[in-house]
């Protein structure tokens, strides 16, 4: 007798517990077959089902202005828009658990007592296990843990780094048998490998074409800018490298171009004794930029870049606005360069480190003129 009652109340037990989740909609079969077994239980989900039914057919109203704010201030207190606040201190527990101070995670444990509780819970037990006793695992479970990290393929993450190592030379045609071995081993470096040999095979098949001769004057002006091709050196062999015969260049230019490859191997002193008024009239006219007309070595070669630069300017107009730009570019920081070779030969003027240093100035502006006025020409 005793028994029976006992099944009895543990099944009404049972049909409290899962009462709200049926009535959620939830499938629970034992709630039916219970309520058709016990009359109260029965009755009870008799009397919610008729609720349910009764509250789902009265109308829907809105509830008056004066709801609102209270029923916010309701949630308010109960900490419900506080969520975005929980979730950051979520996505941040971790790493204070671990020992980074993010200062929010600590400072919202205070204020919310759902993450204060957590917080505190998840400290007590971290404390708790650091309390333990340390013991060595049984020989079976490591080999378990070595098994199932051999499986997953950390062991060969040092073959891997040698592989990443090797990689680039194998690309470029060196002999690396350990690539191709660890490749067909390891599916990750095997695919990787894979897809970089489909790259390298599909672009050899595509067609090759030659730039436009405005990207390679601008290729050209740009490095020119950059001082790739390094610094000229001086001489009647440097000015003869600047390929002037290309495009339409005033005759005067060539004729210069010679007198200066002459002027540059004389000795200085002798081309100031025979500087005439032919010279002088030269040497008073064009002058680069605005800049000073030196005199000697300095000053034949400044009128040759000077009747370049007026070849250029009757010629820009023509050129490509970003080509035009980038030899502006470096013709302003070489006529800065020249007017600091200037300004130190006026107050010294044996000093023979700014006179190279001019001469190369020099010699630089009649290249990137000389460059720029070739491929207007093209």
């Amino acid at each position: 007798m005793e028994d029976s009652r006992y099944k009895s109340y543990a099944a009404c037990a049972r049909f409290d517990d899962e009462l709200e989740a049926y009535l959620e909609g939830e499938a629970r079969p034992f709630i039916g077959t219970h309520a058709h077994d016990c009359p109260a239980c029965g009755a009870l989900l008799a009397d919610l089902r008729a609720i349910r039914e009764s509250a789902q057919a009265l109308p829907q109203e809105e509830p008056p202005p004066a709801v609102w704010p209270a029923v916010r201030a309701q949630l308010a207190a109960e900490g419900v828009f506080r969520r975005p606040l929980c979730t950051q201190f979520a996505a941040e527990l971790e790493a204070h658990l671990e020992g980074e101070a993010p200062p929010f995670v600590a400072a919202h444990a205070r204020e919310c007592p759902a993450c204060g509780a957590l917080l505190a819970d998840l400290e007590a037990i971290r404390e708790s296990a650091q309390a333990l006793p340390q013991q060595e695992p049984s020989p079976v479970v490591w080999a378990a843990v070595r098994a199932q990290l051999a499986a997953e393929g950390v062991f060969s993450r040092p073959l891997c780094t040698q592989f990443e190592a090797e990689l680039e030379a194998y690309l470029e045609g060196e002999a690396r048998p350990f690539v191709a071995a660890h490749a067909h081993e390891c599916p990750a470096c095997g695919t990787l490998l894979a897809d970089l040999e489909a790259i390298r095979q599909t672009a050899r098949e595509l067609p090759q074409e030659a730039p436009s001769h405005a990207v390679w004057a601008n290729i050209h002006a740009r490095l020119e800018s950059e001082g790739a091709f390094g610094v000229p050196v001086g001489g009647w062999r440097q000015i003869l490298s600047w390929r002037l015969l290309p495009h339409a260049i005033p005759l005067g230019i060539l004729a210069s171009l010679v007198v200066v490859g002459t002027v540059l191997t004389m000795p200085s002193g002798r081309v100031q004794q025979g500087a005439g008024p032919a010279e002088a009239a030269l040497s008073a006219t064009l002058t680069p930029a605005g800049l000073p007309m030196p005199a000697g070595d300095e000053g034949t070669l400044a009128q040759v870049v000077s009747d370049l630069e007026v070849s250029f300017k009757a010629n820009e107009s023509s050129m490509a606005p970003d080509l035009k730009a980038a030899y502006d570019k470096s013709l302003v920081s070489l006529d800065g360069s020249i007017q600091e070779c200037l300004d130190s030969l006026q107050q010294e003027p044996r000093n023979a480190l700014a006179r190279d240093y001019l001469l190369t100035a020099y010699t630089r502006k009649a290249e990137v003129l000389s460059s720029a006025l070739e491929s207007e020409g093209r």
